[in-house]
């Protein structure tokens, strides 16, 4: 079994970090363009 040891966190918690960040940053940049897109649209629509 592998065990973790405080170097090999070192090196990869933080590309943890940027992993987590990527995806909870998709994520918020797809509400808002949904929510960009639907004013627009209600634009349009007047």
């Amino acid at each position: 079994m592998t065990d973790i040891d405080k170097y090999t966190l070192v090196s990869f918690a933080p590309s943890l970090v940027i992993v987590a960040a990527m995806i909870i940053g998709t994520f918020v940049a797809v509400r808002v363009l949904k929510k960009v897109i639907a004013q627009d649209a209600a634009k349009a629509g007047k």
